[in-house]
């Protein structure tokens, strides 16, 4: 009874289930009749649809002369298509093989737009991909550089005049004249490191904020640093993401349903690989 009880409260059980209800209703109402090969039927639905797409990128109806040659290209292509099939020609063609495979995918898939979070499995989402949603800390800072090989009296002695002076005042030595900016506004790491070199941000994040601090290395050299403003990474609630967070908790239950039902058909097969000249087949 328990384990009852438990498989009726599996979320992957209720997927699948799902799944199956959505590939039953599509080849119930959406198997092809099957037709004489040389009868080709084009009925108001399809015409319908066809004027549709017409509009939507031409920006008006078809004309009675445009939707004659709409239905013209549609009958070649229909003729075509039929005696591809009848000369095998989508046999073994990778194209094909690739397309037929994405629907089937995008039938699996397609679930996972009805599903609706459970209460609290949206929190317990965030809580488990919190990186994938937290904001990207940033830091303001001016340096001076004093180029790849300062001796540490020079750093100690600028380091000495600059705390001495007012926050706001302009340092007293250039240092070394580089084409590195001696300011940068609130920054990401990635720009920061793009910038100064990598792994320049991860030092920055270590020094005390609003003090004159070195010598610290980039790829360059040696700087003194000044830290500004700090905005540290945070995990931002979830009323703020909650439909960014929808669509990728849905696109996760998309993958696990896919997973699932393939899952489920590799299981009516057996396969047999069959090398060149190495012996008995391999069967998975």
């Amino acid at each position: 009874m328990k384990r009852m009880q438990w498989l009726l409260r599996e979320p992957l059980l209720h997927f699948l289930i799902l799944g199956g209800l959505i590939f039953s209703v599509y080849f119930a109402f959406y198997e092809p009749a099957v037709l004489a090969t040389n009868v080709i039927t084009i009925g108001p639905e399809r015409i319908e649809q066809l004027s549709k797409s017409f509009a939507a990128v031409w920006q008006h109806p078809p004309s009675s002369k445009e939707l004659e040659g709409i239905l013209e290209n549609e009958i070649r292509e229909e003729v075509y298509y039929r005696e591809a099939i009848a000369l095998g020609l989508d046999t073994n063609d990778a194209i094909v093989r690739r397309r037929l495979r994405q629907k089937m995918e995008f039938l699996a898939d397609s679930s996972a737009g009805l599903l609706e979070p459970a209460a609290g499995e949206l929190e317990a989402y965030l809580v488990t991909h919190k990186a994938k949603f937290q904001s990207t800390p940033r830091v303001s800072f001016r340096q001076i550089f004093l180029g790849t090989d300062p001796s540490t009296e020079s750093i100690e002695r600028l380091l000495r005049d600059l705390r001495a002076g007012a926050p706001g005042d302009e340092p007293r030595s250039p240092g070394t004249r580089s084409l590195l900016p001696t300011e940068m506004d609130l920054s990401s790491p990635r720009t920061i490191d793009a910038v100064f070199g990598e792994g320049f941000y991860a030092k920055l994040a270590m020094l005390p904020n609003e003090r004159w601090t070195g010598p610290v290395e980039s790829t360059y050299g040696a700087h003194v640093v000044r830290l500004g403003e700090f905005v540290a990474r945070r995990t931002p609630p979830l009323a703020e993401i909650r439909e960014t967070l929808l669509l990728d908790w849905k696109a996760t239950k998309a993958r696990e349903i896919r997973e699932l039902h393939y899952a489920t058909l590799r299981e009516r097969y057996a396969v047999e690989i069959r090398p060149p000249d190495t012996g008995p087949a391999e069967s998975r």
